[in-house]
């Protein structure tokens, strides 16, 4: 990302949103944050991050983000974006059969829906005009959603199912020309944030052995710089992301026996 350009990323108040922000921020870029914390429990988090850039509080969780942020840009004079990243998301660790209906609506507003309103609000700010460079949105995704991961299954759906969405996008926009606006997908594996602990997952995984928010949100960086339609973040990640689109049949089976699980 080059310094000066306006960027929202949603899901900064912790984990890899709020080191991608801290990045951001230090490199001299003009951010919009969002959280679902309120604005002075998100001060209290980094005041150097939250006192000198616009924070959008909104749940995702429930319908009208994409009103929501419309009314609060408006409200703050920016008229347009550069870069859209839309790493807000939500988890959850057991059996299918032992999770809520309200959790599996819950999931799939914060890990889909939400992201596929603000694309439609948002959009209409990403146009380029004659000679500026091409916006970019970039979805955070997961490697679950190319690997099948026991106690994982909506979670990887929902990600699955948000990749389907950023293809079929990439071609609609890919038609715009120079002045358009490019698709990217990030898979990050398993990463030390606090979704982990919200998602139920057992304290027996050993979530100090991920590595972290910081390190991974290096690798972003580095990733949205290249460009590209869709990358993995580490070596292992990316192989057993090949593996689970060319050879599915075998990692099911691999997977089944040793219970896999990832971010």
């Amino acid at each position: 990302m080059n310094p000066g350009r306006r960027a929202l990323i949603t899901g900064v108040t912790d984990g890899i949103g709020l080191a991608l922000a801290r990045r951001w921020s230090e490199k001299g870029d003009a951010l919009v944050l969002h959280g679902r914390r309120a604005p002075e429990e998100a001060a209290k988090l980094d005041p150097d991050l939250f006192g000198v850039h616009p924070y959008w509080r909104c749940d995702l969780s429930r319908p009208g983000c994409g009103e929501s942020v419309r009314a609060f840009l408006e409200e703050a004079g920016i008229e347009s974006l550069d870069l859209l990243v839309l790493n807000a998301g939500l988890g959850w660790v057991g059996a299918s059969a032992d999770q809520s209906a309200a959790s599996i609506k819950e999931l799939v507003h914060v890990n889909l829906s939400a992201p596929m309103e603000l694309c439609h609000a948002l959009l209409p700010l990403m146009q380029r005009g004659e000679g500026q460079a091409r916006s970019r949105i970039v979805f955070i995704s997961s490697i679950t959603a190319a690997l099948p991961c026991k106690e994982f299954a909506v979670y990887g759906a929902t990600k699955a199912a948000l990749e389907g969405f950023a293809r079929s996008l990439r071609i609609e926009l890919s038609g715009r020309g120079k002045d358009g606006t490019d698709v990217q997908v990030i898979r990050p594996g398993a990463t030390q944030t606090g979704m982990h602990k919200k998602s139920g997952l057992g304290a027996d995984v050993g979530t100090d052995r991920f590595p972290t928010a910081e390190s991974v949100a290096r690798t972003i960086d580095r990733q949205i710089a290249r460009g590209g339609r869709r990358s993995t973040v580490g070596f292992t990640n990316a192989m057993l992301a090949g593996v689970g689109h060319n050879l599915g049949g075998v990692l099911d089976g691999a997977m089944r026996m040793s219970g896999g699980k990832g971010r």
